[in-house]
């Protein structure tokens, strides 16, 4: 996907951003293990004429940890990038782990926002440093491992669909596996 990759510094800190395609502006706050080269869904939106602007969160790709000491200092810098790229408003997308960001910089911000979409969007406090997952996760998705360990679970997902789609489906509703089961095709699994 052909996108323009930039940073802009604001108060000592970096912001990394990307630009890609042309006419009416989304700003999407991508989830997490991703940064301003996400473009899952961005095909579509561009074939409808859409301009999609993705700031690499606070701590991502280059973008400064610092940044994200609260949402409300990361939607500041948001609102910065919106003002440098002179963009009066746009739409939001919040994916995933960008949901409180995307939420965030909605309420704050409601003149620049024209819609929020969230997409399986985290909309609450979510993981704690005192969880098992979220000290497992720190472990596991660091910068030099992250990239094998998602190699790891797309062979996985490859090799045994069924064992993954069940080890997976809790965190993904709160349904007992056997009623997600009971709702689905056998083909959706796959």
């Amino acid at each position: 996907m052909k996108r323009q990759v930039e940073t802009i510094t604001f108060d000592g800190s970096t912001l990394e951003y990307s630009v890609t395609g042309k006419g009416t502006p989304i700003l999407v706050m991508h989830g997490g293990h991703s940064n301003c080269y996400e473009e899952f869904g961005y095909t579509a939106l561009i074939e409808q004429g859409y301009s999609i602007i993705t700031p690499s969160r606070p701590g991502y790709g280059r973008t400064s940890k610092e940044i994200g000491k609260s949402l409300a200092n990361a939607c500041r810098f948001y609102v910065k990038l919106l003002d440098h790229l002179q963009i009066n408003s746009v739409h939001v997308i919040a994916i995933s782990a960008g949901g409180p960001s995307g939420i965030c910089f909605a309420s704050h911000y409601p003149e620049r926002v024209n819609t929020l979409t969230l997409q399986s969007a985290v909309t609450k406090e979510w993981l704690t440093p005192k969880d098992t997952e979220y000290k497992l996760g720190r472990i596991l998705f660091r910068p030099p491992v992250e990239k094998w360990i998602w190699k790891l679970i797309s062979s996985l997902n490859n090799a045994f669909p069924r064992l993954m789609f069940r080890a997976m489906s809790p965190q993904f509703s709160t349904l007992p596996f056997q009623r997600i089961k009971s709702l689905m095709d056998e083909k959706d699994m796959e």
